[in-house]
């Protein structure tokens, strides 16, 4: 899943939230830019996540 998908994930669900205050097209552009924000912090907190994650002691050799 990359950024755009998650992003229209986001769009959807605040959309849905927020129906009756999206009547002007700038609001329904502002509310995409918001979800493009949660995005990015959604895949830094992933990516920090990651790496923090413990790694498996592995034998060398199979």
């Amino acid at each position: 899943m990359d950024i755009h998908d998650i992003a229209l994930r986001l769009y959807a669900e605040l959309v849905s939230a927020n129906r009756v205050e999206l009547v002007s097209e700038a609001a329904r552009v502002e509310l995409g830019r918001e979800a493009y924000r949660y995005a990015e912090a959604f895949i830094a907190a992933k990516d920090i996540y990651i790496r923090e994650l413990p790694v498996a002691n592995v034998e060398a050799g199979y």
